[in-house]
């Protein structure tokens, strides 16, 4: 004790004894030195330190760091340091202890056990004796049931937050309730003006915070540990809890924080009202789980009767395709947004209730809808989504013309103002109607505007503009246009593709394109999976109307692919009777279904019978999209009967429109045997002109080996092209040497996604390393 003469001949002693030792090698270990505050002590380390001969080595652990020179040793390079991001278990030494102490988790409850302890070793001992299988939810009333969950926080109360002063363990209570520690946020909460300074003190004991930016200073518990802070909270100070929540949310700048301590501190109104604030722009970016969430959250009463509530569920319920929940909450909403303010909600909310009406089978009540809305003052984009949805009401009754002339109508629209018209109306052109005269044209040109301001950014509206694109290019047999479209939307779809408004479309184009290009077991295996997908019981509504048309998407795969007996399977639901639900064109591709059957069955004269019937209603009923020409089939069958000219007569007209309107669509949809059969019986004038032999080699290069897709401008090649911008931005900044902490930094983003975004890139790239993800990095990145 002191520093007097004993001390330091003591001192002098242990050095002189140590020098003379004939050990090659000494290392003494201090532990729990943060246990120590005389500054006595930390003098006669300093001084023991500052003699100690040079085959002896000085080990100190501690909880934070000690009043020592460090700085001074760090210059002289005198000093090794092990941070707790050096001691933090990866997925395989986490995996090597789980065997070790032969925990009974398997190897998804390992992965959420390093996830939730950040690998803290301690806690990842504790949560690998959790009972079999995965660990509980991550939810501290639920996990304190689990006894490997409660010795962990009986740990943490004992080791981490009983040995802190009762101010701060107030403190760190308090503040347990913030995703993000801040000096502003800190003293809102907590009402401690000092905040700042005591969040400082905080980082430098290492109390399992995370640095954002150490400079203000912003930080992050951990999340094992704020679990256990806000199961603390709730056990000592259950009155407080609510009220802390409120100064959270009223503090708190980023709006999705603020709804969620608003909830907490069961503030309906003002969370409603904040959820109504943010949630057009949160829909725009894919955000419909999380308004979902916010909303099921308030309770029924709360949130009854308000009709911008009714829009959000209903537009949500309108991205999921669950028409039965979004006709009931748009149709409330349209009634109650009469002030003139919620005119824009109100005229969105009916251009979306008239695509759920006319999706789910009522074509009048559709009508009805449009008629309403014409009678509301519209704006550009208003204008816009009136003659879209015109287009869209018209098609089931077969006046193509009139669909072509209110699609290009829409365009004069979008081409004034793309950059707010593309993003909103982009997911509500409907691919299904390529095949109709003037379409593609319609398709190529929005394609062109969508490209002007679609932006680095991926958002969700991008899915359905590569739809449009890819369906466009395949119509014009633009083999590499069509490649290049899904090798552009498959970052976006990995990023929205839980959307499925959106999804489907490029999944449906993803199957007719790998069916052009003669991929059929990987079409008719996407096709499956669509069919099977509508049978879910939230998209019974849309079930009723198109599940025949995906069936009759199926059966197009199994003829071109020459496979009777899956055509076969799938024929009784094609020619079964209409039902009201359903669009007209039903009959037309159910005697389609009827004639290539007979086909099949080489029953030349019952398919002549009803591609015959097909072919007189195919102009008003035209869905290329969905079943084939029938022209094309019935000019096969008549040359299969030795009628040659008949079947020349036929195919003419599909010949003649192939070539004027550049709809290569019409042929590369189609059997390729039987297109080539036709092709075959030309004259040998027309078989030898170059517009014949430009078609040819245009269906010839459909059917060669796949190549590579063009990548865009400035994209990612070789095993990047999966990464999302965001992910190509974290790569590149890993790739530099920079830390998570400095990532988040630097891209305004919270320690946890950057975290993320790294384990989805490993994921990506199958990397079991950092080093190996910045090594590809450097030989494929830009």
């Amino acid at each position: 004790s002191g520093t007097g003469p004993q001390t330091r001949t003591a001192l002098a002693g242990l050095v002189n004894a140590l020098c003379t030792s004939p050990a090659r090698r000494i290392v003494f270990v201090i532990d729990d030195l943060h246990r120590l505050d005389s500054p006595d002590v930390f003098a006669l380390l300093e001084s023991l330190i500052e003699r100690l001969p040079d085959h002896v080595a000085l080990v100190l652990g501690s909880r934070f760091e000690p009043p020592l020179p460090f700085a001074r040793w760090r210059l002289h390079g005198e000093l090794g340091e092990f941070t707790p991001a050096d001691l933090r278990f990866n997925e395989a030494d986490a995996f090597d202890l789980a065997l070790a102490r032969k925990s009974s988790l398997d190897s998804t409850g390992v992965r959420e056990a390093v996830a939730r302890t950040q690998g803290w070793a301690v806690g990842l001992t504790m949560l690998l004796q959790s009972s079999p299988g995965t660990l509980p939810p991550a939810e501290g009333t639920r996990l304190a049931r689990d006894t490997s969950q409660r010795n962990l926080f009986a740990y943490l109360a004992q080791e981490i937050l009983e040995a802190l002063p009762v101010d701060l363990q107030e403190f760190v209570l308090e503040v347990s309730i913030l995703a993000e520690l801040n000096p502003a946020l800190a003293a809102s909460v907590t009402g401690r003006p000092g905040a700042g300074a005591v969040l400082d003190a905080l980082y430098r004991r290492n109390l399992f915070l995370t640095a954002i930016d150490e400079s203000v200073p912003v930080l992050r518990f951990h999340d094992l540990f704020r679990d256990f802070l806000q199961s603390e909270l709730t056990r000592r100070h259950p009155d407080a809890v609510a009220r802390l929540h409120e100064r959270a949310a009223h503090a708190e700048t980023v709006p999705g924080r603020a709804i969620h301590h608003f909830i907490a501190a069961g503030r309906w109104n003002e969370a409603i009202s904040l959820i109504v604030r943010v949630g057009e722009s949160l829909l725009a970016q894919g955000g419909i789980a999380s308004i979902e969430r916010w909303l099921a959250e308030i309770p029924e009463s709360a949130r009854a009767g308000n009709p911008r509530v009714s829009y959000l569920r209903g537009a949500c319920a309108w991205l999921r395709w669950d028409w039965a929940t979004a006709r009931a909450e748009l149709a409330p909403a349209v009634a109650g947004m009469t002030a003139p303010e919620d005119t824009p909600q109100r005229v969105r909310a009916t251009f979306q209730l008239v695509d759920a009406l006319n999706s789910s089978g009522e074509l009048q009540g559709a009508w009805q809808q449009l008629q309403d809305v014409e009678r509301l003052p519209l704006d550009e984009l208003g204008q816009a989504e009136l003659a879209l949805q015109r287009a869209w009401c018209l098609a089931p009754g077969g006046d193509a013309a009139a669909v072509t002339r209110h699609m290009q109508e829409f365009l004069q629209h979008a081409e004034r103002d793309p950059g707010v018209i593309c993003p909103v109306t982009a997911g509500r052109i409907h691919c299904m109607l390529i095949g109709l005269p003037g379409i593609a044209a319609t398709f190529e040109r929005f394609t062109e505007l969508a490209d002007r301001v679609r932006g680095t950014a991926t958002a969700p509206w991008h899915l359905a503009a590569y739809a449009v694109a890819g369906w466009a290019a395949l119509w014009r047999g633009d083999r590499q246009g069509a490649l290049t479209v899904l090798a552009q939307a498959a970052t976006a779809y990995h990023q929205f593709g839980s959307i499925r408004l959106l999804a489907e479309r490029i999944g449906q184009f993803k199957a007719v394109c790998s069916l052009a290009l003669g991929q059929h077991a990987e079409a008719i295996a996407i096709a499956q999976q669509h069919v099977q997908g509508l049978q879910a019981p939230e998209v019974a509504r849309h079930s009723a109307v198109w599940l025949r048309s995906y069936r009759h998407g199926l059966a197009r795969m199994y003829w071109m692919a020459g496979d009777a007996e899956g055509y076969r399977r799938v024929l009784p639901f094609l020619v079964a009777p209409r039902t009201i639900e359903e669009w007209p064109f039903t009959d037309t591709a159910a005697d389609v279904a009827r004639g290539q059957a007979a086909i099949f069955e080489e029953n030349w004269r019952a398919a002549i019978t009803a591609l015959a019937r097909a072919t007189r209603t195919y102009p008003q009923q035209r869905m290329a999209a969905i079943y084939c020409d029938p022209r094309v089939s019935l000019a096969f069958a008549h040359l299969n009967l030795g009628e040659r000219d008949t079947a020349r007569a036929v195919f003419a007209p599909v010949l003649e429109e192939v070539l004027e309107q550049r709809a290569v669509g019409l042929l590369l949809l189609d059997s390729r045997k039987v297109v080539t059969a036709l092709l075959d019986n030309l004259s040998v004038e027309a078989r030898r002109s170059p517009a014949i032999g430009e078609l040819r080699q245009t269906l010839d290069q459909w059917s060669a080996a796949p190549v590579a897709a063009a990548p865009a401008q400035g994209a990612p090649t070789g095993p990047l092209a999966g990464l999302s911008d965001r992910e190509q931005e974290v790569l590149a900044q890993v790739a530099a040497g920079a830390s998570n902490k400095h990532i988040a930094r630097d891209l305004d983003l919270s320690l946890h996604t950057v975290k993320r975004h790294v384990a989805n890139i490993l994921d990506k790239l199958d990397c079991a390393s950092r080093g190996q993800a910045a090594d590809l990095f450097r030989r494929h990145g830009s």
